[in-house]
């Protein structure tokens, strides 16, 4: 079993009280599994669907590298560093604002 950090955001990080927990998982989708039991049905809903996949919105990162298309099946080693970045939505598009993982032109 590896031990991890991973990094919250929004509604986790306001959940556990802080910005960052320690989890010891073999994989990315048991160390999913795991924050979906301990956050319980809101944590699940917010990162995924009705079909149990991630929601294209949501972003998991290990180690800086964004898990696009994510595997679940991932193995992770010790010290690896996990951010996980929930949906978020508000603001307006502005022209001089390059989207976040779009292609630059």
């Amino acid at each position: 079993m590896a031990s991890v950090k991973v990094r919250l955001f929004h509604q986790l990080r306001t959940i556990e009280g802080k910005g960052e927990i320690e989890v010891t998982a073999d994989t990315l989708g048991e160390l999913l599994r795991i924050l979906s039991r301990k956050y319980g049905a809101s944590a699940w809903n917010m990162l995924f669907d009705t079909e149990g996949d991630l929601r294209d919105y949501a972003f998991v990162y290990i180690n800086k590298t964004l898990q696009k298309p994510l595997d679940m099946s991932v193995p992770l080693k010790d010290g690896d560093v996990i951010l996980i970045i929930p949906p978020v939505s508000g603001g307006t598009a502005h022209p001089k604002i390059r989207r976040l993982h779009s292609p630059r032109p």
